[in-house]
């Protein structure tokens, strides 16, 4: 359904408000226009750079509050302008700016810049270009982020890396393979790329070779002539490669795949075709192949139970996703995007998460990664009945032998009170970035925050 009348307005603030906690944690300035280039969001960098003050800029027009600005233009001709350099007040940013188009009928409904401040560094080629590179891979991810179902991003290093090799594998058709645990989102990744890529039009077919019993999965995969078993359909039947011929098949757990059958699916890898079972005809087919596993394939190779041969085959790109215990500094992101997401489904007002439930829920190291966040959140929603999640609305299990990191940093006493405070200031700064936002979620004045900082010696 396409935009209409006032709608643009009202898509453009609902992807503001459900990636707000993003946007004001980020280090680059960002400024939203609707497609009239009035502004609708700007975020807390923008006034630190640009000396602008948001109050005044919210509602104006671009071309008043900043008229070298290229927003305009953008809404006009529909087309991303990168690493523009631009006139703010008395500084000079580098911007990129890209179009915010609606997901299904592709209508331009506003545009969003991302900008650095470059005044001081002017006669530091070397860190512009890095600048450069990393405000390009950030604009990409914001206007991403908003038109997919499912968070793929983050702060985190090793998920930067990730997702800079999805984006390359979405424009080449080789094979793909990607590693993770159960939970972290590998098939959200694989759609990623199919949907990113030249076959985004076409069939995206997933399965998994875990759950399909070993003497069906060949039939499954590669379809079965008439009576070529008993039971088999007296019309014969096309198998899933046959199914996703033009697109994308999507082989999860591929450690869980038959050894025998691995030598079929290396010949079809090899020979770009498939014999169906009980055939003699060969069928030529144009299918990328995306597969992905949580376990160690690399070791079952030695253990001889995975083909070398067909390893290497998959393993053209290699896309590793880590756990959710080790980018914990996405945790605000994922919490504030499911129960977005949850309420929406459930019917309810997107709740606030009180203090201690959310230590809890940045202290937990989640075995089940991203799935078992979302079941926690959802399983927490459901239970409140007061618009605030706390302890008593998390699952027991989080309460269960749960003890902070600063009580194990001290193995050989019990720590004093200061070394806790500052041990939980030192942790909320790393994870909420935000001294503003630290401060609320302490419950103290920002000078409290400010006195404390000072006096613990701590670095921020």
């Amino acid at each position: 359904m396409g935009a209409e009348g006032g709608a643009p307005v009202k898509i453009l603030s609902e992807m503001i408000n459900s990636i707000e906690i993003i946007l004001n944690h980020v280090h680059e300035g960002i400024v939203i226009a609707d497609r009239d280039g009035k502004v609708l969001y700007v975020n807390e960098a923008n006034e630190r750079i640009t000396g602008l003050e948001n109050s005044k800029i919210l509602g104006k027009y671009v071309k008043d509050v900043a008229p070298e600005s290229s927003i305009p233009e953008v809404i006009k001709t529909g087309k991303e302008k990168l690493g523009v350099k631009t006139r703010v007040n008395d500084r000079y940013v580098i911007s990129n700016i890209v179009p915010i188009k609606e997901k299904e009928s592709g209508e331009l409904i506003g545009a969003i810049s991302v900008f650095l401040d470059i005044t001081e560094l002017e006669t530091l080629n070397a860190k512009l270009i890095k600048a450069q590179e990393k405000i390009n891979k950030l604009s990409l991810q914001l206007s991403s982020f908003m038109g997919n179902e499912e968070p793929i991003i983050g702060k985190n290093a090793k998920m930067q890396k990730a997702f800079s090799l999805a984006l390359k594998a979405a424009n080449v058709n080789s094979n793909v393979l990607i590693t993770g645990e159960s939970g972290t989102g590998k098939e959200v990744v694989a759609k990623f790329i199919h949907e990113k890529g030249t076959r985004k039009n076409k069939p995206f077919v997933a399965v998994n070779c875990g759950a399909i019993p070993e003497n069906l999965l060949e039939s499954e995969l590669f379809g079965y002539e008439a009576g070529a078993f008993t039971g088999a359909s007296s019309r014969g039947k096309p198998g899933l490669f046959e199914q996703a011929n033009g697109g994308t098949i999507f082989l999860d757990e591929i450690g869980d795949m038959p050894y025998p059958l691995q030598v079929k699916l290396l010949r079809v890898l090899q020979e770009k075709e498939i014999m169906r079972v009980g055939g003699t005809q060969k069928i030529k087919l144009d299918v990328r192949v995306i597969a992905a596993t949580n376990r160690d394939i690399e070791a079952m190779v030695k253990e001889k139970k995975f083909r070398e041969d067909l390893y290497y085959r998959l393993n053209v790109i290699k896309i590793d996703l880590p756990p959710l215990k080790e980018r914990k500094e996405d945790l605000p992101l994922y919490i504030s995007y499911f129960l977005n997401k949850l309420s929406s489904r459930l019917g309810k007002e997107k709740p606030k998460v009180a203090s201690a439930a959310m230590k809890l829920l940045l202290n937990y190291d989640y075995p089940g990664n991203i799935r078992e966040l979302e079941n926690i959140l959802e399983n927490s929603l459901i239970i409140d009945d007061d618009g605030s999640i706390t302890v008593e609305d998390l699952p027991e299990y989080l309460l269960k032998g749960n003890t902070y990191k600063y009580f194990d940093l001290l193995k050989e006493r019990w720590p004093k009170l200061y070394e806790v405070e500052k041990s939980v200031i030192e942790e909320s700064i790393r994870v909420f970035k935000n001294k503003t936002k630290v401060a609320e979620i302490l419950g103290i004045p920002r000078s409290t925050l400010y006195r404390k900082i000072k006096e613990y010696g701590i670095k921020c």
